[in-house]
């Protein structure tokens, strides 16, 4: 959004400007009265010596999910398919006792401890029960057929000591785990606060169903998990999934409802941060914090995700996007209501999907609405492939403190506060379309910026391919404190209906070397490419206001349309740039019916060419 600075910039210098612009006149235009603080003449910015600068184009920044175990690491064979075996013990579930068949196993009363290797098969209820695992250094594997476990004093099946642990819900079978614990668990204490927790590696697969509800966490693993097949459905008054090392999914169905996190990594360690990884599966989330986190990387290379945090975006005091073509139905979970959070506090973070180094998205869908970003990284974002991301945030629809990059895919933001904000964009394909109360994109470094003060250093939005289109209620449809570069794509951008901001905002040097870029909005800030571009453009003022989808139309010469646009705000300013736009041919470009002070025919004659209404900027810029 541009700042206050340069609006205070206009105050100052306005009676300056109209000094200087009272009593021009233009061949075409008329003349302009000594109030309106603008250029009328028809020029082409051949009048202004032109810049010999060039943007500063950044290497493209890369991801770094390389690093991550491969999915033949992270998913075992026996991760994915439960052993055809005999089992070493069959146990059998009685109220407030349990028998067994077998070896391996102790009970006392309704507590039956596993203290061996092998395959246990567990069917019955406890009513308030627990089922612990305490075999140092052994790989256990349970199969769960029809259990119910409640514990009113620790978690209902505690994994206490292990190398491995395997849960495999049989087929057809509903099994539940109830942690009906009501007081605060001590922080820093070593106490199990989840109804299944772990201290060693989990892995979940199988068929079969899993009901965990509890006040505290629903899954927790003080090692990894992994979730390979199976319904799970949790609810909890913290997190609903909590491992340190990592969460990784194959398949499965994961519906979350916490007053916490719905998944989460929360590993610290700096050389190996918890990583939440999904090639498939579904997660359908509602939670008061973030939606899933994970101190490292979040990577999806599939999978099918619906996300609300802390009941979502409210459009109901703000702006509405009344875009046809988008809607907000069935954004987010399918879970209505807000989730209870136990003790009452709420987290402050409730992102949809926020990574601390690395958000990387290859494949899958996403449906996030969310009451802070929608997604968000410590670091970057990457966005490709095959994804299909559909957003609704109160904050950014993507935020990344270092860069975004955007290679394929299907984006829709529906709305946000702003769509993009990094300190660098680098969008070379895919499908976007974004719907933003402030700025479409915004590139900056979190420092303060004016259009009169040095571009930031680092900072730059680069566009070289896909199809991009930004409709901006408030602020500046693209907007970059650094540089602005074209290189190719479709680019299409609605401004606010007023002057205070602008379809296009650079404070560096604005290239446009391919592509086609349409802007459309006030003329009072509005900015054009630099003379440096190697594409032709044209900034074109009317004298008169067009309403929203009145169509802006340019001709050859012959009276051959070339282009049509209408745009959803109503404009007075459009700036143009096509390959179809050659230096000593003529143009025609109108608003609507091209009535008085809608239309102009010109000749390129320099890389930009400008008609009509002009920012006052102009008067301050050399390119």
């Amino acid at each position: 959004m541009k700042k206050y600075a340069k609006i205070l910039g206009l105050i100052v210098t306005a009676a300056s400007i109209a000094s200087m612009t009272a009593g021009c006149s233009s061949s075409k235009s008329g003349s302009s009265s000594a109030s309106e603080v603008q250029v009328t003449e028809e020029h082409t910015t051949s009048d202004i010596t032109a810049a010999t600068v060039t943007a500063n184009i950044p290497e493209p920044v890369g991801s770094i999910s390389d690093t991550l175990p491969t999915p033949e690491e992270l998913f075992t064979t026996k991760d994915i398919s439960p052993p055809l075996v005999e089992n070493d013990a069959e146990i059998n579930l009685m109220g407030s006792k349990a028998e067994v068949e077998g070896t391996g196993v102790t009970i006392e009363g309704s507590t039956v401890t596993i203290t061996s290797e092998g395959i246990y098969s567990i069917s019955g209820e406890l009513t308030n029960g627990q089922i612990i695992i305490d075999a140092p250094e052994a790989s256990v594997h349970l199969k769960l057929n029809n259990v119910n476990i409640t514990s009113g004093t620790s978690a209902p099946l505690l994994i206490n000591d292990a190398k491995k642990t395997y849960i495999t819900l049989e087929y057809n079978s509903v099994n539940s785990l109830t942690d009906g614990r009501s007081s605060i668990i001590p922080e820093g204490e070593d106490i199990p606060d989840a109804a299944l927790f772990s201290r060693d590696s989990l892995t979940i697969n199988g068929g079969g169903t899993l009901n965990i509800k509890g006040n505290y966490c629903g899954i927790r693993s003080k090692d990894d998990t992994v979730i390979t097949g199976g319904v799970l459905n949790i609810t909890a008054g913290c997190d609903g999934i909590k491992a340190k090392d990592y969460v990784a999914a194959a398949d499965g169905e994961l519906n979350i409802t916490s007053g916490g996190d719905g998944i989460k990594a929360s590993g610290k360690d700096e050389n190996a941060p918890g990583f939440v990884y999904a090639e498939g599966g579904s997660f359908d989330i509602s939670s008061m914090g973030d939606g899933i986190q994970a101190e490292g990387i979040f990577y999806a290379k599939g999978g099918d995700f619906r996300i609300t945090t802390a009941g979502g975006n409210d459009l109901s005091g703000g702006y509405k996007n009344t875009d046809k073509d988008m809607s907000p139905d069935d954004i987010g979970s399918s879970h209505t209501g807000l989730p209870e959070v136990f003790g009452g506090e709420a987290p402050n973070s409730k992102k949809g999907i926020k990574a601390g180094t690395e958000l990387n998205i290859s494949g899958g869908t996403f449906s996030i609405n969310s009451a802070d970003d929608a997604l968000h990284s410590n670091g970057s974002v990457f966005i490709s492939g095959g994804s299909a991301v559909t957003l609704s945030a109160e904050d950014d629809g993507i935020h990344a403190d270092n860069s975004i990059s955007v290679s394929g895919g299907t984006l829709r933001i529906f709305n946000a506060r702003e769509g993009f904000e990094s300190a660098v964009m680098d969008i070379s394909g895919g499908d976007m379309r974004i719907f933003a109360e402030d700025d479409g994109i915004n590139a900056g470094d979190g420092t303060p910026s004016s259009h009169k003060e040095d571009p930031v250093e680092g900072v730059s939005v680069v566009i070289s391919g896909g199809s991009f289109y930004a409709n901006a209620i408030g602020g500046d449809g693209i907007d970059s404190n650094g540089d602005l570069t074209i290189l190719g794509g479709d680019i299409t951008v609605n401004g606010p209906e007023h002057g205070m901001n602008s379809a296009l905002d650079c404070n560096g040097v604005f290239i446009v070397s391919g592509g086609t870029l349409i802007a459309t909005g006030y003329h009072d800030m509005a900015d054009h490419p630099s003379q440096s571009s190697t594409q032709c453009s044209a900034s074109i003022g009317f004298e008169t206001i067009s309403e929203a989808g009145m169509p802006f139309v340019l001709e050859d010469e012959s009276g051959k349309e070339l282009l049509r646009y209408a745009p959803m705000h109503s404009y007075d300013h459009v700036v143009i740039s096509t390959p179809l736009l050659e230096k000593g041919k003529t143009y025609k470009a109108y608003a609507g019916d091209g009535g008085e002070g809608g239309s102009f025919t010109f000749t390129v004659s320099d890389m930009v060419t400008r008609q009509g209404l002009q920012t006052y900027m102009d008067k301050f810029r050399d390119n």
